[in-house]
């Protein structure tokens, strides 16, 4: 079995629309007992109450409703301790990747530990135009943590990843950051720790709504500094 993991915050608006076309693709391609849908919900809008009445036709959700904002990092790491599956896919509310990418990502996951979606390389395809202040933001903040880090990665903020279950018991002990800045800490500990890391390209549409604020982008950086101190004071 394998775990669709979806953290929430605030999603009223379009979480319906996503859950749609998710489970339209999943019912008509997998038995039920394949597979599970896991919400991590920290918002104070309606969000909780769609999911609920969605799950009532009969559709395979597990829901966990928290008042108190966690942050991404947070929700996602108390959704892989939630997790049933064998291999956990993260997927955002707003349904930028279609539903087809999951078998491939599955498939890759056969041969590394965790895998990234990646709107960056030449296999990709974007459809839809995104803002070129968004695109430059983007490209720096890559550059910023690459050079930081030596990851190799060109898109660390996708947030469609694939991740073995028994991968997250050997990282999520050692994960501190909890907001947007959380993807980067987790390639970042995944590569330390020797766990094998393959980025993809994948389908990705744009969204016109997006979470991520420029408070957000501060806090991702004084992140990034952070945990550069904090890597290089392991021996």
């Amino acid at each position: 079995m394998f775990t669709i993991l979806i953290p929430t915050h605030n999603e009223e608006n379009r979480i319906l629309e996503t859950l749609e076309a998710l489970f339209y693709y999943l019912e008509k391609h997998y038995k039920k007992k394949e597979y599970e849908v896991l919400i991590i919900d920290d918002g104070n809008d309606r969000t909780e109450n769609e999911v609920k009445a969605f799950s009532k036709e009969g559709h395979r959700i597990r829901l966990h409703h928290f008042k108190k904002r966690m942050g991404k990092g947070a929700a996602l790491m108390r959704g892989f301790g939630l997790a049933r599956g064998k291999n956990i896919i993260t997927y955002d509310a707003d349904g930028a990747i279609p539903p087809k990418e999951i078998p491939r990502m599955l498939e890759e996951l056969k041969t590394s530990d965790l895998v990234i979606g990646s709107r960056k390389l030449k296999s990709s395809d974007i459809y839809g135009r995104i803002p070129l202040r968004r695109r430059m933001a983007s490209l720096s903040f890559n550059a910023f943590v690459n050079l930081l880090f030596g990851l190799n990665i060109k898109d660390t903020q996708c947030g469609f990843k694939g991740i073995r279950r028994m991968a997250t018991h050997r990282l999520v002990p050692m994960m501190k950051l909890k907001g947007f800045e959380w993807d980067v800490e987790l390639l970042v500990k995944a590569k330390k720790r020797g766990l094998t890391i393959k980025e993809v390209g994948i389908e990705w549409h744009h969204k016109k709504e997006g979470k991520v604020k420029v408070g957000d982008t501060l806090k991702m950086l004084h992140g990034m500094l952070k945990l550069k101190a904090e890597i290089m004071g392991i021996k």
